[in-house]
This record gives structure tokens, sequence and C-alpha cells, in this order.
């Protein structure tokens, strides 16, 4: 079989179609997990229990007097029943690496 320009231009086109709907579906799915997630955009100024996952994912597990200004979900960790001296730990997931520790 002789090898036509034409054939070789139509399976690059071809392949180029395939990897362009994969791609397009890995966008989608990406932008359906980050809203599952809630991302918060912001950055901690300080982690010492940093969960860092290989996503780009990070949690901070630190428990404090109060929690970071740029955390949205800040819940009591630590009940003082008595003294009122609660402790915080914020649980938003955050894109990016941790940050230095506290």
């Amino acid at each position: 079989m002789k090898n036509s320009p034409h054939l070789v231009l139509i399976l690059c086109l071809q392949a180029a179609l395939v990897m362009g709907v994969f791609a397009a579906l890995a966008k989608e799915n990406a932008l359906v997990e980050s809203k599952a997630i809630d991302i918060n955009p912001g950055q901690l100024k300080c982690c010492t229990n940093c969960n860092f996952s290989f996503s780009g994912l990070y949690t901070c597990d630190d428990v404090k007097k109060d929690c970071d200004p740029v955390c949205k979900k800040c819940v009591v960790a630590v009940h003082a029943s008595y003294s009122g001296n609660n402790k915080f730990k914020c649980t938003d997931t955050f894109l990016g690496m941790c940050g230095p520790k506290c």
C-alpha cells in the first residue's frame, strides 16, 4: 500500500480531535471536584500540623485559641466548659503548599 499524505493528515486530525475531547472531559471533572470540595483560595499564615495531598490540596489540624482570619469554617475543637477558653480549628481545604510552621 502506498503512503498517502491525505491518509496521514486524516489520522493526525483524528488524534487531535480525540485528545481534545479527553482534555475537555478532564477539565470538566476538575471543575466538578473543586466545587464538591469547596476550596478556600486564601493562604494560612502558618500551620504546624499540615495534611498535604499530592493533588495540591491541604488542610491544617492545628488547634489554637482563635482561627486565622482567612479561615471560613472555624469550629470549636476543645470545649473548656468552666474557664471559657475554647480552642478552635480551621476545617477549610486550601489549594497550594502548607505555610511555615507556627
